[in-house]
C-alpha cells in the first residue's frame, strides 16, 4: 500500500471534516494576464469586464492578475468568459477558465490581450517593368507589375497595431524610375488603411 503525501493527507482530512459537519471547501476563481510567453503582462487598455454565470469583474488598467470577489464551492462548475473586451484590443483565454472546483488545488485561469491590428496598403501608379520594394519598419514587399496596368494593387505582409505610427517608405526603386510615397505615414486606427499612393515616373 503506498503511502499518501502529508499536504495531500491533510487535504483530504479538512475535506472530510468539512462533509461530516455539512460544509464545502470554496475556491477563489483567479487568474494572471499574460504574453504569449506566458509571462505576466500589463492590461494595456481599460474596458475589460469578465464574467463567471451571473458574475460580472471590472478588470482595471494596468492589471496583470485578477479574483472574482465570490468563491464558488467544491463540485461547482466554473466557466470563465471575455463579456466586454477592452477597447482596441481582443482577450482570449488559453487555459483554466472551464472546470470543476476541487479536481486542481486552486482555480488560475490565463488571460492574453493583443492590440487590434488592421493592414496597411494602396496603389503604384506608373510601375514600369522594374521591381519596386516598400518597406515599414522591418516590414518588406516588393511590387512588380507584370500586366503593365496602369495601376497595381499592394499590401503591406504585417498588420500594425491600432495606435502605432507606421511610415511606408522606398526602400528599393525600379530600374530606371523614381517613385514617391503619399500618405505613407500615419497613426493606425480601428480600420486598415488602403490610402497610401506611390507615383513612379521615369527618369
Amino acid at each position: 500500500m503506498k503511502a499518501i503525501p502529508v499536504r495531500t493527507a491533510a487535504a483530504l482530512a479538512m475535506l472530510l471534516a468539512l462533509g461530516a459537519c455539512g460544509g464545502k471547501a470554496s475556491f477563489e476563481l483567479s487568474g494572471t494576464i499574460v504574453d504569449a510567453f506566458r509571462e505576466p503582462k500589463p492590461l494595456a487598455n481599460e474596458g475589460l469586464v469578465l464574467a463567471n454565470g451571473d458574475q460580472r469583474l471590472i478588470v482595471p488598467l494596468g492589471a496583470t492578475t485578477f479574483k472574482f470577489p465570490q468563491s464558488i464551492s467544491y463540485g461547482d462548475t466554473y466557466a470563465i468568459t471575455v463579456s466586454q473586451q477592452p477597447r482596441h484590443m481582443s482577450c482570449s483565454f488559453v487555459s483554466g477558465s472551464v472546470g470543476t472546483a476541487g479536481r486542481t488545488a486552486t482555480i488560475s485561469a490565463a488571460l492574453i490581450c493583443n492590440q487590434n491590428a488592421y493592414p496597411i496598403g494602396g496603389k503604384v501608379q506608373g510601375l514600369g517593368s522594374g521591381t519596386l520594394e516598400l518597406v515599414n519598419g522591418t516590414d518588406k514587399v516588393s511590387v512588380t507589375n507584370a500586366n503593365n496596368a496602369a495601376s497595381v494593387d499592394f499590401t503591406m505582409p504585417s498588420n500594425v497595431p491600432d495606435g502605432t505610427v507606421y511610415g511606408v517608405t522606398v526602400l528599393t526603386q525600379p530600374t530606371g524610375q523614381k517613385c514617391t510615397v503619399a500618405n505613407g505615414t500615419d497613426v493606425m486606427g480601428e480600420a486598415g488603411r488602403s490610402n497610401i499612393i506611390v507615383t513612379c515616373t521615369n527618369i
